[in-house]
């Protein structure tokens, strides 16, 4: 009891003494030490928060605790400098990130309140971080008195080789995620923050991590909340289906030819970081395109025996969700509305190199969890998206096909299933703003446009009006969730007086918000495309499905 005094004593003196000069340092203890963060102020309303980066959450995953389950961090002595972002986790493309990595930061507007927090992962599917810029621009959430902790979580091959048994059983990236979570709820408190109101944020890869941590049982209590932005544990992208073939090629890249998950696991641990990170990007690479890009990725969650130590996933998720097998908490899950747009970019998409041979295989349309080669489906799919013309002859159409069984399909079943036992929104966004994209040049909202509306970002510069306005309404609904589980428990004008209504499975429709220059309430998003794709699966699909 008079650890705890003191330590409130510590913060309220700290505050005191720097309140409104900004860059001025404030110190806090935590369970493992002290710490050092800064005095910030936001950028819109200028109002004073307090910046802590570079937080150890768990031990360095080094040597040893290569492809193992994350360690608590240790004790430190003295006193921590928090003023700083650590390194992120290493890439499997480009030359960014560090293998000791597993820091989160932690963005607070009160030291001496009981706010609602938010935890942020990043997308990048699973092998980049895609919003770098989103783990230190929490401003307009600190405008909106929500505290903010974005995490660093294992990427690629150090986060998600697996050899499918209980030697390299994977998914060390959501274990890190777990222990995040686990380290926010024991130390929020300290930062001002409630830890019984939590909710988990994420876009594509992260929001993907926010399904599958729904449904582990030891976070139920932990969590209260999930956000998840185009992304859900049904999209094909989102389950490893060949991981241990990965696992053996990329062994073989390295040099060790064997089957053997003992003599792989060894053999890699004594592996530079970097030269294993070039040649699981070859193999990445070879994975992707000989399988084809609709199957699925290489380095993504997959299935863990259940032998295997303090496995998370040991069922497939569409099984899960629709026994109901998941923490039942309020959720918002959307999508915008044209997500395939990046795959005409040319860094990310290569297009070309990628799709050409489904005109030379027409079974790549047919996705891997439908559990059929039968060529008439591919025939079917051709026929209702590209008229039975060539892939690539129609780009509209291709994109349409892409952001379709990549995206739509799978983050609506999520929806129309969770909503059957938890309060579930849903949302499209679809306004097409300069913020999101500058150089726009086809129709539609890409996959990751509306993450520039919630987070600060330097290189935003002059932002339009109408921009600026959007921003507020997404930043006051995801805030108004963290609060009140409700994105709109009231008339707002800010919100245009709008009311969002979660999905009502019972009377068998689909209530969303599509967000465009104004919040519009609206039904049965897709509709004709989720009735193609309903009756397809319906009449040539062989259960069980896997991911629908």
């Amino acid at each position: 009891m008079c650890a705890n005094v003191g330590l409130v004593f510590l913060v309220l003196v700290s505050v005191t003494s720097i309140e409104g000069q900004e860059g001025e340092r404030i110190r806090l203890k935590l369970q493992n030490g002290e710490i050092e963060g800064r005095v910030a102020k936001t950028v819109d309303e200028g109002k004073t928060y307090y910046s802590f980066q570079g937080i150890p959450y768990a031990k360095p995953p080094l040597e040893n605790l290569r492809f193992e389950a994350p360690q608590p961090a240790e004790n430190w002595t003295g006193i921590r400098d928090a003023t700083k972002l650590a390194s992120i986790c290493i890439e499997m493309y480009g030359e960014r990130g560090n293998e000791d990595c597993l820091y989160l930061n932690v963005y607070t507007p009160s030291l001496d309140k009981s706010l609602p927090v938010i935890i942020w992962l990043p997308g990048g599917a699973f092998i980049f971080v895609i919003t770098s810029f989103s783990l230190n621009g929490a401003d307009f959430f600190m405008d909106e008195e929500v505290i903010v902790v974005t995490v660093n979580y294992r990427l690629g091959v150090f986060g998600f080789i697996s050899t499918e048994d209980d030697v390299i059983p994977g998914n060390y990236g959501l274990k890190d995620q777990v222990m995040a979570i686990n380290w926010v709820h024991e130390n929020i408190a300290a930062f001002g923050g409630d830890p019984n109101k939590v909710t988990i944020m994420g876009q594509s890869a992260g929001a993907v991590s926010a399904s599958y941590l729904g449904m582990v049982p030891h976070l139920k209590g932990k969590i209260h909340g999930i956000i998840q932005q185009s992304g859900s544990c049904l999209n094909p992208f989102s389950l490893g289906r060949y991981q241990r073939t990965g696992a053996f090629v990329v062994s073989t890249e390295m040099g060790l030819q064997t089957s053997d998950s003992s003599q792989i696991v060894e053999y890699l641990r004594k592996a530079d970081a970097v030269s294993l990170r070039n040649a699981s990007r070859t193999t990445y690479i070879d994975l992707v395109l000989g399988m084809g890009p609709f199957t699925g990725i290489l380095y993504t969650p997959g299935l863990e025996p259940r032998n295997s130590k303090d496995p998370l996933l040991t069922e497939m998720p569409y099984e899960q969700l629709k026994k109901g097998h998941f923490t039942k908490i309020p959720r918002m899950i959307g999508l915008n509305s044209m997500e395939g747009l990046y795959m005409i970019d040319t860094e990310f998409g290569a297009m070309p190199s990628l799709y050409n041979n489904y005109d030379q295989n027409i079974r790549r349309y047919i996705p891997v969890d439908m559990n059929t080669r039968n060529e008439h489906v591919g025939k079917l799919i051709r026929r209702y998206y590209m008229n039975d013309r060539p892939f690539l002859s129609n780009l509209t159409n291709a994109l349409h096909f892409g952001t379709d069984d990549q995206y739509v399909r799978g983050i609506l079943k999520d929806a129309r299933l969770v909503s059957k036992y938890s309060t579930t929104y849903l949302y499209q966004f679809s306004y097409e703003g300069k913020l999101g994209n500058p150089n726009r040049e086809m129709r539609g909202v890409g996959h990751g446009e509306e993450v520039e509306y919630l987070f600060h970002n330097e290189d935003h510069g002059q932002i339009s009006d109408e921009d600026r306005k959007i921003r507020k309404k997404l930043v006051r609904l995801w805030s108004n969730f963290a609060k009140h589980s409700n994105p709109t428990p009231n008339k707002e004008k800010i919100l245009d007086n709008q009311i969002w209504l979660p999905i009502n499975p019972r009377r068998g429709h689909t209530n969303y918000m599509d967000i465009r220059s104004t919040l519009v309430p609206s039904l049965n998003p897709h509709q004709k495309d989720v009735d193609f794709w309903d009756h397809l699966y319906s009449t040539y699909g062989n259960p069980p499905f896997d991911t629908y």
